[in-house]
């Protein structure tokens, strides 16, 4: 493949991707348009377990008619950070599970849909031996 090629292949798969993430932002679509009103409600029920290295995060279910498309979960060294990583769950889940090092976590979830993110839930300390 020439240089033009290899170009036309870069091109394509940003493109893609780019849809992908416009399409992940924007949320559940139906044909009448927003498949929402409002924001979701913020998670509820949020708590964790640990099985050594590995915390599971758990939360109630979305409210029926909240449409939540995703759940955001933000991990930080201190309360109401982030820096620690930031981890998307579909809108359906209601657990998250992840192995992490040795510890202590502040975690703090959102609900979001294609009309928005709603409020942060209180953080949770998630502490890993």
């Amino acid at each position: 493949m020439n240089k033009n090629g290899v170009i036309a292949v870069v091109v394509v798969v940003a493109a893609i991707i780019l849809v992908g993430l416009w399409a992940m932002r924007s949320g559940e679509q139906s044909a009448g348009g927003l498949d929402c009103s409002a924001p979701p409600a913020v998670p509820t029920g949020v708590s964790y377990t640990k099985a050594g290295d590995v915390a599971t995060l758990r939360w109630d279910p979305a409210p029926a008619g909240d449409h939540v498309t995703t759940f955001v979960i933000e991990a930080g060294g201190q309360p109401g950070t982030n820096n620690q990583g930031t981890f998307v769950a579909p809108g359906t889940s209601t657990t998250f599970q992840r192995q992490a090092p040795a510890g202590t976590y502040y975690v703090h979830m959102f609900a979001r849909n294609g009309c928005g993110t709603s409020p942060p839930t209180q953080d949770i300390v998630v502490t890993l031996p």
